[in-house]
């Protein structure tokens, strides 16, 4: 009995042995048959009569290369169905780098299916857990890459550059070179979609660069295809057509018409932008001729749409380049080609906007709504709000046009939305700032006829001198009309001083104020073009803060200069402090939000006083915006109270504070230099001499006390209730400045 055992477990053993050597020999006769393997059918039939004969772990292999192959053929639920199965297999091993490649390959399966992009995200988190335990997985190339799909998928282009590196850095770590050149065309491609054309260039050649070293000029005329359309972007277009020459032949040599034709299309909008309209449309037709030949209607719309704009934008010849963007808006309708077909939509519009046939441009403009909604780009759509804004501000539309264009700056800003506001302000305030430049002239036209004043007294006087001189029996009478002369001439040359100094605030400081306008709109345009986004925001925030400093100024300057020559005229009335404070106050949430600085209103509920609305605007604002302008990160807190017919009013803040010399000289006008804001705002000094001069008006009082770096503090008080003959509406005793 013994020496049967021991006979059946020697052939147990031999017949587990045999069972084993069968199953790796199958496997390694699946593998080597796998290499001489070239179509998809023998594939799935090798495999299908190995996988019974091989052990589990070489099932995985199996069922991983149906899962690649069903991918490559684009049968996904295939491919899903035989990931599935490896993955069954390597969780019952335990296979952590087996199963760390085939949850990133499911997570890609799912991201070539609608709608199954959460599902793929917990499969790379799945596979992400294991990739952390071992820096060395390859599996890391497969992972950065279905993450850098994710990314390009959802147009998020820096991440998908910051996947494509890290790709770049395990290759170089495990001294993989082979894929490197192809991340770098990536990421040349993303700052291509980007608009970092310089970024996109220094990649692209990279990759060149590599792929040349490496001897491998496998789709090397895309990358040579590629850098050529960046440069034309880029606006460098004989660098452009440099690349794009060095593409043609390899094209041609590889039969790869359709990267021919995509050089043909770019070297036609190079000889473009270079006024080299003989050279284009040579090429136009040429490109034509292959394209017809070859029947792709999607290049043949493309080209006909480029040789619209060379007869539109270059030539001037509105008849021919309506007839080739109506042909090719034809055939991209048919072929279906959006993009070719929003581009002759487009082109056709500005022709009749031009000619000024409204009634053409109407006809197009749901399509071209319809098209720009369907393509779903900002870029497109950006072009489409102004495009439609010109046709409704033609047709007298203003209200539509207003709204098209917001939309055009909410796109072109979105980065930076401070700019939009200050954008749609703008419009908005038109009228307001019509009527401050119509004062600004009525200003003018008074200084004249000040001089001219000035001049018939100068003559007056002369006359007195040599009449006095002439005839003595009227010496007093010649000297008394002398010393009333000489005494209006005074008053005559400090109105002209007061208006000297007024204009010459108005041209420095209004000069140094605009010229940052001026430059904005090229800067920023430099700046989204480079996609500095964060410089943008920055200048946005700038021009905001200008904007509002410019607008305060001019009211303080008009005001100022109004009660300088002709008295300001006093309207009293009975107003709420808490809900003219509360007023004023809205007006710099936004920059006291910029600033990180808290304004706190405290008053007595129903506290009402008599006096100029206009006035107590002037007052408040100055006195508020002035503690903004020099508290940074800290607190302004007002505080309005009624004792015994008085009212009384504080303005405290926790700013860099002032000097005594600083506090003597606060309320005049004298020369002297103004103290820096904490974000280097600028001042003139006519907002607290209107203060003071308005305070004065109201029979009130004003003090102030200050200590540097710790902050500074304005007290009013004013009479509850005060006649209007006290105010001295025409007050014809004008104060000094």
């Amino acid at each position: 009995m013994t020496t049967q055992k021991l006979l059946y477990s020697f052939l147990l053993l031999i017949g587990i042995t045999t069972q084993a050597q069968t199953e790796n020999d199958y496997c390694e006769l699946w593998r080597k048959q796998m290499d001489t393997i070239s179509s998809s059918e023998a594939l799935f039939r090798l495999s299908n009569q190995t996988i019974s004969k091989v052990d589990d772990e070489c099932k995985i292999e199996i069922y991983l290369a149906l899962t690649h192959t069903y991918k490559y053929i684009e049968k996904f639920d295939e491919a899903l169905s035989n990931c599935n199965q490896a993955i069954i297999l390597g969780e019952s091993l335990k296979k952590e780098t087996s199963l760390s490649s085939l949850y990133v390959e499911k997570a890609n399966i799912l991201l070539s299916q609608n709608h199954k992009d959460k599902e793929a995200y917990v499969w790379l988190d799945k596979a992400k857990k294991i990739l952390d335990k071992d820096f060395k997985n390859e599996a890391w190339v497969l992972y950065y890459n279905t993450k850098e799909l994710v990314a390009r998928k959802s147009n998020e282009y820096n991440k998908a550059i910051i996947y494509a590196d890290s790709v770049i850095g395990f290759l170089n770590r495990t001294n993989n070179e082979i894929g490197i050149p192809t991340r770098y065309q990536n990421i040349g491609l993303y700052h291509f979609n980007l608009s970092n054309y310089e970024e996109s260039a220094k990649n692209l050649l990279k990759a060149i660069q590599l792929k040349e070293g490496q001897n491998n000029i496998l789709d090397l005329e895309d990358i040579y295809y590629f850098l050529g359309r960046t440069y034309l972007r880029w606006g460098h277009y004989d660098t452009a057509i440099k690349y794009i020459n060095k593409s043609i032949p390899i094209a041609k040599k590889r039969r790869d018409n359709y990267v021919l034709l995509l050089c043909y299309a770019e070297l036609v909008k190079c000889n473009q932008k270079l006024n080299k309209n003989d050279d284009a449309i040579k090429v136009a037709d040429y490109a034509l001729k292959l394209a017809r030949d070859q029947k792709d209607y999607v290049q043949i719309a493309e080209l006909l749409k480029e040789k619209g704009w060379i007869y539109f934008e270059n030539l001037k010849q509105n008849d021919k380049a309506e007839v080739y963007f109506k042909e090719a808006y034809q055939i991209a309708k048919k072929s279906k080609d959006d993009s070719t077909l929003y581009a002759s939509i487009r082109g056709l519009i500005e022709i009749y906007l031009h000619e000024k046939k409204y009634k053409k441009v109407k006809s197009y403009l749901k399509s071209f709504e319809n098209i720009t909604n369907k393509i779903n780009s900002i870029h497109f759509k950006q072009k489409f709000y102004q495009v439609s804004s010109r046709y409704y501000e033609k047709t007298g539309q203003s209200f539509l046009a207003l709204n098209q264009l917001k939309k055009y700056y909410s796109i072109k800003d979105s980065i930076s939305s401070e700019q939009v506001m200050i954008k749609v302000a703008d419009l908005e305030k038109q009228y307001d700032t019509k009527k401050k430049e119509l004062a600004i002239v009525s200003l003018n036209q008074e200084k004249e006829e000040q001089e001219q004043i000035a001049k018939q007294a100068k003559a007056q006087q002369n006359l007195y001198l040599l009449a006095a001189g002439f005839l003595l029996f009227l010496l007093i009478a010649g000297a008394w009309a002398f010393r009333k002369l000489r005494k209006q001439q005074k008053a005559l040359t400090s109105t002209n001083q007061v208006k000297n100094r007024l204009f010459s605030i108005i041209a420095h400081d209004l000069r140094g104020m605009i010229l940052p306008f001026q430059r904005s709109g090229k800067i920023l345009k430099y700046h989204i073009d480079k996609g500095n986004h964060e410089k943008t925001i920055e200048l946005s925030q700038a021009l905001e803060k200008n904007s509002e400093n410019l607008s305060n100024m001019l009211d303080n300057l008009l005001n100022w200069s109004l009660e300088q020559m002709n008295g300001y005229k006093m309207n009293p009335e009975t107003i709420s402090i808490g809900g003219q404070l509360n007023e004023i106050i809205s007006g710099y949430e936004q920059q006291a939000s910029y600033k990180k600085t808290k304004i706190d209103l405290k008053f007595e509920e129903d506290l009402k006083i008599i006096f100029d609305k206009g006035a107590f605007h002037v007052i408040f604002r100055n006195l508020i915006g002035n503690a903004l302008k020099y508290t940074e990160e800290g607190n302004i807190r007002i505080e309005c109270t009624s004792n015994d017919d008085m009212f009384l009013c504080s303005i405290t803040d926790t700013g860099v504070g002032m000097s005594q010399d600083q506090i003597e000289n606060l309320f005049t006008l004298e020369e002297k230099k103004s103290t820096i804001g904490t974000q280097g705002e600028k001042g003139t000094g006519l907002g607290l001499n209107l203060v003071y001069r308005f305070v004065k008006m109201h029979k009130g009082t004003i003090t102030v006390s200050s200590e540097k770096r710790i902050g500074t503090q304005f007290e009013l008080n004013f009479p509850v209730s005060i006649s209007l003959q006290s105010m001295k509406v025409n007050n014809p005793k004008q104060l000094s400045a």
